[in-house]
């Protein structure tokens, strides 16, 4: 038997031989009567239990219908297909690049044909991109310029004429201009600025460019006048490309070689290296400087 009191197991009689208590015998009716009641207790807890939790399902239950039940609408197919082309309609994330970039390239134009010098004097190489779209302007505007102006005064050329006087040009105009950079590169470094990067120089030399692309359109509306004057205009426009914007890019900088090339003889080594290219490119050049 199990005391009630300290829970110390005896083996037989009537009371604790630990704590003294009276023991409980199973059989008697004491135990009998503890015994129901524990088992009545567990019952009752039970089913108060069960009630408890019935009670806080049907609050939930009551809870979820108060709760706004969304249903979705109806779409017929022909307003799905609206909203679908409306989405198709929106604006193009690369149409709006361009857009800004055009914007951006037209204040640099702009800056370049108002105050040539002075902006080119203070360009660095955030502008190269500007610069580069320049040069390919001119590029493409020279070839364009001689082959209207031809057109226009031997009222039309022979079949091929195009290709000739505008393609084949462009690769060896393309040549000429990004050596011409390079050769203002290479004075700017001996005679005024060491630390003088090559990027930055074409970003100042196609900031000069502006005047001469507007010159080559000004040919273009001469046509209608005059086809000499057209051609004069390309050809002063050509010179005075290879004549000024190699000096105006040198200038521009602060010189900064106390025993440096001398700025006279770097420009004068910059317009021999310009005739040595032009023969080096050879007779198709020439032949088409001649046609001025």
């Amino acid at each position: 038997m199990t005391c009630p009191i300290c829970r110390y197991e005896t083996e037989d009689g009537k009371y604790c031989k630990k704590c003294g208590a009276r023991l409980i015998i199973e059989d008697s009716p004491v135990f009998a009567a503890m015994k129901e009641q524990a088992a009545a207790s567990e019952i009752y807890g039970v089913a108060r239990r069960g009630g408890s939790i019935n009670r806080e399902i049907s609050h939930v239950r009551q809870g979820e219908a108060a709760l706004p039940v969304y249903t979705p609408p109806d779409i017929s197919f022909p307003t799905a297909g609206r909203q679908h082309a409306e989405e198709e309609e929106g604006p193009n994330p690369y149409w709006t690049s361009l857009k800004l970039y055009g914007q951006l390239y037209g204040d640099h134009f702009l800056k370049g044909l108002r105050h040539p010098f002075s902006a080119a004097a203070v360009t660095d190489n955030s502008q190269f991109l500007n610069a580069i779209v320049s040069m390919l302007l001119y590029i493409v505007l020279l070839p364009l310029a001689l082959y209207a102006a031809l057109h226009h005064e031997l009222q039309g050329l022979p079949e091929g004429a195009f290709v000739d006087l505008v393609l084949k040009p462009i690769v060896w105009i393309a040549i000429f201009l990004f050596l011409l950079n390079v050769f203002t590169f290479a004075a700017v470094k001996l005679s005024f600025n060491p630390a003088a990067k090559l990027k930055e120089v074409m970003a100042r030399f196609g900031t000069l460019l502006p005047l001469y692309l507007v010159l080559y359109a000004i040919s273009l509306l001469f046509l209608f006048l005059n086809g000499d004057i057209s051609k004069v205009i390309i050809l002063l426009a050509f010179i005075s490309t290879v004549m000024t914007v190699p000096l105006c890019v040198m200038t521009g900088y602060k010189r900064r070689v106390a025993g440096g090339l001398d700025p006279l003889y770097a420009i004068l080594l910059v317009y021999v290296a310009v005739m040595l290219v032009i023969v080096l490119l050879g007779s198709s050049m020439i032949e088409y400087m001649s046609i001025l």
